[in-house]
């Protein structure tokens, strides 16, 4: 049973991944988006900017860090589905390499918006 789990785990895991980036990439399109939204909106000042930028990344799981008046940056950690995947296909072993490098080497997303 374990072999016919990581015999199927290893082309799903690479699927995955593609699926992934894709996804990635729209991901940080609405965030583009959103920030051109904003950033051209004259009915708010720089604070109210500021506070709208902060909410995208509080409701979308980022933390807010390196506080500035004129700058956001927002970081997160993401987990890759497709890379479990992968790590499950080669013997688990890339499973724990990959669970260990996310946790102690990975380095967070970062969204950056400058008022």
């Amino acid at each position: 049973m374990n072999t016919l789990i990581m015999l199927f785990a290893l082309p799903i895991g690479i699927v995955w991944r593609f699926y992934e980036k894709k996804a990635m990439r729209r991901y940080e399109a609405i965030f583009e988006e959103f920030y051109d939204k904003v950033r051209h909106d004259e009915t708010l000042d720089p604070k109210a900017k500021r506070e709208l930028l902060e909410e995208m990344l509080y409701q979308n799981r980022y933390s807010v860090t390196h506080p500035n008046p004129s700058c956001v940056r927002g970081e997160k950690k993401i987990f890759s589905i497709g890379w479990m995947f992968i790590g499950i296909g080669t013997f688990y072993i890339g499973l724990i390499l990959y669970v260990l490098w996310f946790f102690y080497f990975q380095k967070p997303h970062t969204v950056t918006f400058c008022i």
